[in-house]
């Protein structure tokens, strides 16, 4: 059985190995705390693509930043208006931070979000978003309205995780996607090319894919993908912000059949954290319980 994890935001800090081991020491401890120690083999390996990430979004050279008002920046700046509204951030609070984050007084009057301006609003809703209790994963609201607004990036970064971990690799194999992760992973898995694949227990944690506004850029499915995934069970804290607290439903992917888990390990510090998530008793028992039941 393989392992593999896929990243969200805010990773170009820390290298793959990292990351991998970050993520099978939470397990680990997991299953530790429940006297769990698999007994089937297993590899754990990780995808890399928060340097694509990060250079997308450092407000230079992102093709969302240039606007130009068609349909991709569009759905960017609704996903921006999408978790402002849930925030209650008024149009003047938003329009203060953005003058705050150096935006000309002249382009703010144009409108919040204003679409050729996509990740200098991102940069301002994040500084207002603290002041209404609503703490957010850092640069989460910049990276991923870069990867919604621009195809393209999503594409390279699509290429970038099946050529390291799918790509001539065996099945079956576990897949874990945490925050924007997440969304890489289901679009990729949802695809007809991997129909033919065998994965035994997808698990989304800490996803933004029970929000509606996802929907238009995922793969129309009316049903779980099944083959090529046998299970997909859902990890969410009621209180993770990303998550704006909702589950992944018919109406935010197309289908039901997602196992919700909200009886999570509680970091307060940090709602959106991945080890939290992964050393939470019912994530880790069925990641332990798919491996144990491979062939």
């Amino acid at each position: 059985m393989r392992l593999v994890f896929i990243h969200g935001i805010n990773n170009q800090d820390s290298t793959v190995g990292e990351i991998r081991d970050n993520w099978m020491s939470a397990l680990l401890q997991g299953w530790k705390d429940l006297g769990l120690s698999p007994k089937k083999p297993y590899s754990a390996e990780a995808a890399y693509y928060a340097d694509i990430l990060a250079a997308a979004s450092d407000g230079r050279n992102a093709a969302v930043e240039m606007g130009g008002g068609d349909v991709s920046s569009g759905l960017a700046t609704e996903f921006l208006r999408v978790y402002s509204e849930a925030a209650g951030v008024t149009e003047e609070e938003l329009r203060a931070a953005a003058v705050a984050e150096g935006l000309d007084p002249k382009v703010v009057e144009q409108g919040i979000p204003h679409e050729g301006w996509v990740i200098a609003f991102a940069k301002a809703l994040e500084r207002v978003l603290p002041t209404k209790g609503k703490y957010i994963a850092k640069l989460f609201l910049r990276q991923a309205a870069v990867y919604i607004g621009d195809p393209v990036l999503a594409a390279k970064i699509a290429r970038t995780v099946t050529s390291q971990v799918f790509e001539r690799k065996p099945d079956p194999t576990i897949v874990i996607g945490h925050s924007l992760g997440s969304v890489v992973a289901y679009r990729l898995l949802a695809d007809d090319a991997f129909a033919g694949r065998s994965f035994p227990l997808f698990v989304t944690i800490g996803s933004p894919l029970g929000v509606d506004m996802f929907r238009p850029i995922l793969p129309k499915k009316a049903a779980l993908p099944k083959p090529p995934i046998a299970r997909w069970i859902n990890g969410r804290n009621k209180v993770d912000f990303v998550t704006l607290g909702k589950a992944i439903t018919r109406k935010s992917i197309g289908f039901d059949g997602i196992d919700d888990i909200t009886d999570v390990i509680d970091n307060e510090a940090d709602r959106h954290d991945i080890v939290a998530y992964l050393s939470s008793p019912k994530i880790a028992r069925a990641v332990f319980e798919a491996i144990e039941n491979s062939n």
